[in-house]
């Protein structure tokens, strides 16, 4: 995808869905995309529109996410020392499948928008990895 984001790394790109008799396919992720460095987590996310919204920082993870089903809105906050886009802030909503990648050290949220979301969320490491032991939750707004 030749598009810019204000955020560096920062990774968006649509599904595409494949259709075959009583079967719809999306390809969420393949190793030649070169997004993630190694395997630690994958799971199926459903949020419905009254969970309260946070960021997640990943000071190590890298996620990378799905929007499969229904409607969010994505939320970043590059945090990493160093950064070219440091303290920048980049939010979007999607109604159409896409992934997104949350590069480790950017806070990362979703949320999703008039009904329920399905999402598949890929991670280089658990949350209980011992690399992950300082991750940590950040408002949604305001923070920088």
């Amino acid at each position: 995808m030749s598009e810019s984001f204000p955020i560096h790394d920062l990774f968006i790109r649509p599904l595409t869905q494949v259709e075959e008799p009583g079967v719809s396919r999306w390809t969420a992720l393949r190793d030649t995309d070169h997004l993630l460095r190694r395997f630690g987590q994958a799971e199926a996310v459903r949020i419905s529109p009254d969970r309260p919204a946070d960021l997640r920082l990943r000071p190590v993870a890298d996620e990378a996410w799905a929007l499969l089903e229904g409607e969010a809105e994505f939320a970043w906050l590059d945090l990493r020392p160093g950064s070219p886009s440091r303290g920048v802030r980049h939010q979007m909503s999607c109604a159409e499948p896409t992934l997104v990648l949350a590069p480790f050290g950017v806070a990362f949220g979703v949320r999703a928008i008039g009904g329920p979301a399905l999402l598949l969320r890929l991670a280089t490491h658990a949350s209980e990895d011992p690399a992950s032991e300082d991750d940590r939750s950040l408002p949604w707004e305001g923070t920088a």
